[in-house]
């Protein structure tokens, strides 16, 4: 009996990629049904579309307050008007009526 090393080396190759092959699928298999695999993925993206969400809000929020503060800044109406509605404070001899929500 003659040792054929083309056809060990034949026989240990196919032997890899079998084992190659059954290793990926359980590996795939493990990603997609685990918790910590595609699930875990998904609820990171929609975490982070809600991150951009709220910084676009907050963005929003910033540039509608610098322009508020722009305005106290140039008129004095501004203040007032804060004052006025949102502290509920008035002029000496101002009457002022509430009424109720």
């Amino acid at each position: 009996m003659t040792y054929d090393s083309r056809r060990a080396t034949h026989v240990t190759l196919k032997a890899v990629v079998l084992l190659a092959s059954v290793l990926f699928v359980v590996f795939a298999i493990s990603f997609v049904f685990s918790d910590r695999g595609l699930p875990e993925l998904q609820h990171a993206r929609t975490r982070v579309s809600d991150l951009h969400a709220d910084i676009n809000r907050l963005e929003a929020e910033n540039a509608r307050l610098r322009a508020e503060i722009e305005s106290v800044k140039k008129s004095s109406y501004a203040i007032e008007r804060i004052a006025r509605e949102d502290l509920g404070m008035s002029k000496k001899g101002e009457l002022v009526y509430m009424l109720p929500k």
